[in-house]
This record gives structure tokens, sequence and C-alpha cells, in this order.
């Protein structure tokens, strides 16, 4: 409950970020098996452990690291890798069982993250737009 009341529930009253959350969902409609399993990826990297750049700052908006004291202070203190985020790149294995993340997928900003999960979203060919 934490996790959805402190991560979810007030990014989602952002109307971009929630748009972007639309369009990964909108995007497995029609999907096949490894695409599914693609979009899995980016959304752990976006949706629970994303990070986005604001002027000179990166801050967190990833319920994963919201939610969790140790996971932002982790993140916080540039313990793990920042890699720009690029949804049509594969993915890292996603794990929490070995702990913090390893490198966080940083957006430029959420505008720019939807922009780009639509276009991935279009090369899937299912037929369904997030528009």
């Amino acid at each position: 409950v934490v996790h959805e009341l402190i991560g979810h529930v007030p990014m989602l009253a952002d109307p971009t970020f929630a748009e972007m959350v639309q369009a990964i969902g909108v995007a497995s409609l029609g999907a096949d098996e490894k695409q599914i399993w693609h979009l899995t990826k980016v959304y752990w990297y976006t949706v629970e452990f994303g990070v986005v750049r604001e002027g000179g700052d990166i801050k967190a908006f990833g319920s994963g690291i919201l939610s969790s004291f140790g996971e932002l202070e982790h993140m916080a203190q540039g313990r793990a890798e920042l890699a720009p985020f690029d949804p049509f790149q594969p993915q890292p294995k996603m794990s929490y069982k070995d702990g913090y993340q390893k490198r966080y997928f940083v957006l430029d900003s959420f505008q720019t993250g939807l922009e780009q999960l639509r276009q991935f979203a279009a090369t899937l060919k299912s037929g369904v737009s997030a528009r």
C-alpha cells in the first residue's frame, strides 16, 4: 500500500506521466510475447525505477525509488550508473533481489519520454494508438 500511495498515486496526477504509463499499456495490445517482455522491462525502468532530468538535477519519479528510503538514498548519492532512456534498446535484466538498482535510465523530460514511447509503440504494429 505504501508503494502505491507514495509512489504511483502522486506521479499519476501529472498528465504527461499518466500518458506515458498509458502509452506502455496501449503498446502491449496486440504485442507478441517477446515485445510484452520488452515492454515489461521498459515499465520497470521507467514507472518503477525511472529518473528524470530537471534543470541540472536528476530526480526520482519511479515508485520503486520513491517508496524506498534506501533506494532513494542509493540513487541520490550516485551509487548507480545513469544511462539515457532509450526504449528501442535491449533492456537489462530486472532484479530487485540483488539489492538496489545498479543502473537508472534518465528521461530528459516526461514529454520526451512520452514521445520516445509513442515512437517505439508505433514500431510494434499492433494497430492501436496511444493518442
